[in-house]
């Protein structure tokens, strides 16, 4: 079975509380509370950015009023992507829980198959996604659908491109080949669920890169340290780790992306901590929260601070070096287990 990483990143958006308390309950899959957080918000006063985010809030979420159709040009690509986002929008707003919204969404995509093709009908679940997938891809589409807890996660494009690098990590340099994809129709439930403001810019997939074009300025440290080191990280642990969690893979990356990072450090530390949950069924928000107390305390020797900005004064070699020890401890730790 071919095992699916997704790599997560933020759209630039003006940074206040109510953006981020936002972008926090998407990320963890319940949207319920964002209702009552826009209605405290004071309209006289609030930035124009957070009344146009309530307001598309509003629109997708509580009306449920929005166009779902991503345009395509093909029926029934656009029926595949409006039954996800029908999905997405009942667990988000609780109006279903697994395993409920999982069978509407199988019910749904079953649906749209017996509309279009009534022969290929499918007999169980297994079967409708196989041939959602067959169906788009003699579409001319390129398809990943894949479990992205709290959710089932669709992608969807039509061009591709290939790249291959040479990626230096802190311990060995690893090959890896990238494949760029455009002209993209679905962007997964996080991009949904936050209106745009944080999304999966890739993943790896077994021994494969991918990466959305327009995510990265491929001559940036962004693009060298946040997704060829750290995608680079999850293939050299495929390699020698079988069998690590999600969490564990994430803050291995994580922690690469601080052992190499110069410009971007301040932004790194400040998303990690920002979207940072001691809940382990969020591997991402977990790994960032291992990732900002262990880096703290290794530099510091205390616990991380709730109240005030924790990085200041915490940039530079010695952030980079704490990283990489931290690194190699986890790795000895690894290597020790049976």
């Amino acid at each position: 079975m071919a095992v699916i990483i997704l790599l997560t990143g933020s759209t630039s958006y003006a940074m206040d509380t109510v953006s981020d308390r936002y972008v926090s309950f998407a990320l963890q899959g319940e949207l319920s509370p964002a209702a009552e957080l826009f209605l405290s918000v004071d309209t006289e006063t609030a930035p124009l950015s957070t009344l146009e985010l309530a307001t598309r809030f509003h629109l997708r979420f509580e009306l449920q009023e929005e166009d779902l159709s991503p345009a395509t040009g093909n029926l029934f690509a656009d029926a595949v992507v409006m039954a996800y986002r029908r999905y997405w929008t009942k667990s988000l707003m609780g109006a279903m829980t697994s395993p409920e919204a999982d069978l509407y969404l199988e019910q749904s995509l079953g649906e749209a198959i017996s509309e279009f093709w009534p022969a290929d009908a499918p007999g169980s679940s297994a079967t409708v996604f196989s041939t959602v997938g067959e169906r788009l891809r003699q579409q001319g589409f390129h398809y990943l659908d894949t479990p992205a807890p709290p959710f089932r996660d669709l992608f969807l494009w039509r061009e591709e491109e290939k790249q291959r690098y040479s990626v230096r990590l802190t311990d060995r340099t690893q090959k890896v080949s990238v494949t760029f994809i455009s002209d993209l129709y679905s962007l997964g439930w996080k991009h949904f669920a936050t209106l745009g403001l944080v999304s999966t810019t890739g993943w790896v997939d077994d021994d494969r890169l991918y990466c959305i074009g327009w995510a990265y300025d491929r001559e940036s440290e962004n693009f060298e340290v946040s997704y060829l080191k750290h995608e680079g990280r999850h293939l050299a642990d495929f390699q020698y780790f079988q069998g690590l969690s999600s969490t564990e893979l994430e803050y291995r990356a994580k922690l690469t992306e601080l052992a190499f990072a110069s410009s971007s450090q301040a932004r790194l530390l400040d998303d990690f901590t920002r979207k940072s949950a001691a809940t382990p069924g969020s591997p991402h928000g977990y790994a960032n929260y291992r990732v900002t107390r262990d880096l703290y305390q290794e530099l510091h020797g205390r616990d991380l601070p709730e109240s005030t900005n924790p990085w200041l004064g915490s940039t530079g070699r010695k952030l980079n070096l704490a990283a990489r020890e931290l690194l190699r401890r986890n790795t000895e730790q690894l290597m020790a287990e049976p």
